[in-house]
């Protein structure tokens, strides 16, 4: 559908495409009728497959025995090419999307800081895993990848943190995501910021949604994310390099030094907290939040494979599990993400349905009660 076509549907009711995509891109999905309209459609799907790659620099630490852990930092390279479904050019035509925030910004600092610790190892009592991601934009694909074929096994990970989107502070704020995947993290920024003329601004407590940390999140391991915010520049050419400040990603880094310089040298291994803010990334903007956290990195023939459930959720309280696969809902089969959508979208808040999953090639039914979704 040309997008003239849902713009004049969307006219009447003084709503633009454009802020719906931005707004749903970061976990705020608004799904209503448009009064009157009527649409049928057809499409045909060609998988296409590919290899890529992540890419991983190691530095030891100097601590003889906290070396023995890692922190893993961490930030997708991939963006979106010519532009592809997720691009939000009001044009048609294949344009460069030059993603220098989204996140050409990220990977600089990834490389940057693996240059910087290399040079003062001593600083580093922990060892750190810099590692450059690719497949984000189409579903983390890179990060859950590697959380399922770890090169460190997954017990000696600490910590993750990522970083998308750092290019475009303004004036001295930035957010900080994840502050309460760990206990530990209150008095590590909290000792950061009195010694730093940033302001670090909270983004959201949870692991899920948005960017890379969730793989690591749903595997155990604490995450912090940070992040400078969106701009009406994201997924779309006008990402350019331009437009980055580079005095204040290069601010913004110190603090990131600093944070892993201090989580490296924690005598005790951050522990690992769930989050029960129910937070509406990555989720369709329904009238029901279930709380379970598809893996599109998994090709099942039949069901979606579970990465995670959030805490608290609806999911976690009728017994869904990571790694489940979700076959049939409310007794419809579900063979793909896409009827997933279509049968959660029918489901009422408070009003019981039976979920069948398969659990180690097992069939399990459990009962769930959707709750009403929030904001």
């Amino acid at each position: 559908m040309k997008r003239e076509v849902v713009e004049r549907l969307l006219a009447p009711l003084h709503k633009s495409l454009n802020d719906l995509q931005v707004a749903a891109a970061h976990g705020k999905a608004d799904s209503f009728a448009i009064p009157g309209a009527r649409v049928s459609l057809r499409a045909d799907v060609v998988r296409q497959m590919g290899q890529t790659r992540n890419v991983l620099a190691a530095i030891e630490g100097s601590d003889p025995k906290l070396k023995k852990e890692w922190l893993v930092v961490g930030a997708h390279y991939d963006h979106l090419g010519l532009g592809d479904e997720h691009s939000l050019s009001e044009s048609t035509k294949p344009e460069i999307h030059h993603g220098a925030d989204d996140n050409a910004s990220g990977t600089a600092g990834v490389v940057e800081l693996a240059q910087y610790f290399a040079a003062h190892r001593a600083k580093l009592g922990r060892s750190v895993l810099f590692m450059c991601f690719s497949g984000e934009e189409m579903g983390l694909l890179g990060s859950a990848y590697w959380v399922k074929k770890p090169t460190i096994p997954l017990g000696r990970i600490a910590a993750m943190i990522n970083m998308d989107m750092i290019g475009r502070m303004k004036g001295t704020s930035f957010s900080i995501i994840g502050t309460g995947t760990s206990p530990a993290w209150k008095d590590v920024l909290g000792g950061l910021e009195k010694h730093s003329t940033l302001q670090a601004k909270s983004g959201g407590s949870g692991g899920f949604g948005a960017s890379d940390q969730q793989s690591f999140y749903s595997k155990g391991i604490p995450v912090l994310f940070f992040f400078t915010g969106v701009h009406a520049d994201y997924h779309k050419p006008s990402d350019t390099a331009d437009k980055i400040n580079a005095d204040g990603e290069a601010k913004l880094l110190r603090f990131v030094a600093s944070t892993v310089e201090d989580v490296s040298r924690l005598k005790e291994r951050p522990a690992y907290a769930k989050s029960k803010e129910q937070e509406p990334s990555g989720g369709p903007g329904f009238r029901v939040y279930l709380g379970t956290i598809p893996d599109y990195s998994e090709e099942e023939k039949e069901g979606v494979a579970l990465q995670g459930v959030r805490a608290g959720s609806p999911a976690e309280k009728g017994g869904i599990k990571a790694g489940d696969i979700l076959v049939e809902f409310d007794g419809k089969k579900v063979r793909n993400v896409q009827e997933y959508t279509v049968v959660l979208s029918g489901a009422k808040p408070g009003v019981p349905v039976q979920i069948v999953v398969l659990r180690n090639r097992e069939r399990v039914t459990l009962t769930v009660t959707p709750a009403e979704r929030k904001g």
